[in-house]
Order: C-alpha cells, then sequence, then structure tokens
C-alpha cells in the first residue's frame, strides 16, 4: 500500500508538471502569435504614427549600451510602457540586447519593435562634425551658424529649441516663456554625427549645461537666495555687458546691489536683445522701447536669459566683488573696457569724458 501511495503521488506530480508545461507552451505560442499580429499591424498603421514635438525626442547613447539599461530611461520618457516586457520580448525573440552609439529619433506612440528597429540605425563614433559655439552667442546666432555649416536650416533649429522635448530634471525648473531653451545652450566645443539633426546638438549642449552648474553651484546660489534660473539670467546679462574676465565679477557685483536697492538694472544688453542691429550705444527713446526684457521699464532681472553664458560668467553671478558700485559706462571704445563707479556724479563724468573721446 505504500509504495500504491508513492506511485500515486508521482503520478500526480508528473500530471501537474505536463499540465504546466501546456500552459506555458501555449502562453508562448499566443505571445509569438500577438507580437506577430503586432507587427502586421505597425506595418498597416505605419503612416498614422503621431509625429511633432509632443510625440518625438532625440535619444542619445554615448557609448554601448545595454538594451536593458536604455529600457529602463525609454520608460521613464514615455516611450515605452514596460521595461521589463520590453527586454523580456528581446530575450524571447533572440534579438540584439545591446545598442550601439548614435542619435536616434523615437516616438511616443512606436510599439516595442518599432523602437528596438529604430536603434539598429547607428553611425560610427569615428564620423563627426565638429562644432565651436562661443560664450555670449544667442539662439538665434547658432542657428544662422548651423545653417552656414549645412546642417539644416535656421528655421528648423529654432523650431526644435522652442518645441522640442529633453529629459533634463533642470528644465522642469524653467518657467514657461517664448525661448525657453535661451540661456541653457551650453557654449563649447561638440563632437556630433555627420549630418546632425537639431536635437543632436542641442541634446548636447543641455547635457552639457547640466555638467556645469553642478551640485556645488546650486548649493551657493540657495545660499544665496538665487534659483538656478535667476543665476542663468544674470550671468547673461554679465556675458554680453563685458568681454573681460576681470570685469565680470565687478558687473555682477553692480547687479546685485542695484537688486539689493530696488534700483532698476537699465543693462543697455537686455534692450538690445532681439533687435536686429542693435547700435553701440543706444537713445533716450531706444531704452523705453516696452519689452519684457527692458531693464530701463521693468525692475529686476528680466523675463529670461539674453544669451546663453559660459562658465566664467555662471561663477560670476555667484562670487561678485564686493565692491559698492552702483554704476558702469563704456569708457574705452577700441579696448571696451568700463570705468566703474558707486555714485552717479563719477558715473556721468566718465560717460562725458568717454563720449568726448569718442
Amino acid at each position: 500500500m505504500k509504495s500504491k501511495s508513492i506511485i500515486d503521488v508521482l503520478h500526480w506530480l508528473l500530471g501537474m508538471f505536463f499540465n504546466f508545461a501546456i500552459v506555458v507552451a501555449v502562453g508562448i505560442a499566443l505571445y509569438f502569435i500577438t507580437i506577430r499580429g503586432f507587427e502586421f499591424g505597425e506595418t498597416l498603421a505605419a503612416d498614422m504614427v503621431a509625429v511633432g514635438e509632443d510625440y518625438e525626442i532625440s535619444f542619445v547613447l554615448d557609448q554601448v549600451t545595454p538594451a536593458s539599461e536604455v529600457s529602463r530611461e525609454l520608460e521613464e520618457l514615455g516611450i515605452i510602457n514596460s521595461s521589463m516586457l520590453y527586454n523580456l520580448e528581446l530575450f524571447l525573440m533572440g534579438r540584439i540586447r545591446e545598442y550601439q552609439p548614435g542619435t536616434y529619433i523615437l516616438n511616443r506612440n512606436m510599439t516595442n519593435t518599432q523602437v528596438h528597429r529604430t536603434f539598429l540605425r547607428t553611425y560610427s563614433v569615428a564620423e563627426h562634425e565638429v562644432v565651436r559655439i562661443p560664450e555670449g552667442w544667442t539662439t538665434a546666432d547658432m542657428a544662422e551658424y548651423f545653417e552656414s555649416r549645412g546642417f539644416f536650416t535656421a528655421e528648423e533649429f529654432i523650431y526644435v529649441a522652442t518645441y522640442g522635448h529633453f529629459d533634463f530634471a533642470f528644465l522642469r525648473r524653467i518657467p514657461e516663456r517664448p525661448n525657453g531653451l535661451e540661456g541653457y545652450l551650453f557654449p563649447d566645443t561638440y563632437h556630433v554625427p555627420l549630418n546632425p539633426s537639431p536635437g543632436d546638438i542641442i541634446w548636447r549642449m543641455l547635457r552639457r549645461f547640466d555638467e556645469v552648474f553642478d551640485a556645488d553651484m546650486i548649493d551657493q546660489a540657495y545660499e544665496m537666495g538665487m534659483t538656478m534660473d535667476e543665476v542663468v539670467i544674470m550671468a547673461s546679462i554679465i556675458e554680453r555687458e563685458t568681454r573681460f574676465a576681470s570685469e565680470r565679477p565687478l558687473v555682477s557685483q553692480v547687479i546685485h546691489n542695484r537688486m539689493n536697492i530696488g534700483m532698476h538694472l537699465e543693462m543697455c544688453s537686455t534692450v538690445k536683445f532681439g533687435m536686429e542691429d542693435p547700435p553701440e550705444r543706444l537713445s533716450i527713446a531706444q531704452t523705453q522701447i516696452d519689452t519684457p526684457y527692458n531693464t530701463y521699464v521693468h525692475p529686476g532681472l528680466p523675463i529670461g536669459p539674453i544669451c546663453n553664458p559660459g562658465a566664467a560668467a555662471l561663477r560670476a553671478v555667484l562670487n561678485p566683488s564686493g565692491d559698492d558700485y552702483l554704476f558702469f559706462v563704456l569708457y574705452d571704445f577700441e579696448t571696451g573696457q568700463h570705468f566703474f563707479s558707486n555714485n552717479f556724479a563719477d558715473h556721468q563724468a566718465a560717460d562725458d569724458r568717454a563720449r568726448a573721446r569718442q
């Protein structure tokens, strides 16, 4: 009787195993049928994938990256619904599970298979373009430069810089405004793929800004009672007001001092922003043109940066000179040097001398 009960148990276990195997086999078969159905549906609906800034994302890989790591980022961006299912599909289909360096345009309406196929399109890291962006350029300056290089039209670059989606945490701290990325397209030397898209370049610039404006800068700004955006706006003014490293902390101090006492900044660079051909010296009438950037008309900082500042200008904001200056004026038109003063009488006298010399 004892041996019979053991045989019964073994029969029961074998039966359970067999049933489980059948369930697994049916599940796998259904999965493959479903995948094939999706792939067939993709072909039929290829022209129905929505495009535009609300759906497309430029995704950059700088090195060979496991698909499991990429899928986690794709899930965070909303490109795929589940990184686990994405990796399971790659495993069951026996597909490549490492992706090569490159820039990929992904769409929020893509299926997992479409996303994977997009990653099969790569470029050689040995084939690249070198672009050099100087400090103080505006987005419009960059757009004209890229068009002159034959990459794409200026309008294309401005459109992507205005409406494109780039997933960097710091961008969520920027207030809504017409030129949201102005100030954050970090000036530097970049290696980009041959025939780059606007997204290729913008992504690299934003990533570089994220590297430069590090935790130490964030902490220092917080201690000074400033937001990141306020630092960038002020740095953009410093970048346009002086070309000398020695003057940046002085201009920074003038701006800080004026803001501390509620005085209008009256920075000519903020008036010139957006002017097609601004003069060296503004007229009184020009300083009264009412724009959201005009610090003669409006108190405090303008609504956004007026150019894209470099690291030195950002540091100058956080490290002003400590002087009591409230004024500065262009004193030497050949060198671009300024005269700084702490009272209006000295400032006016320096301005008169500069005009006489001119």
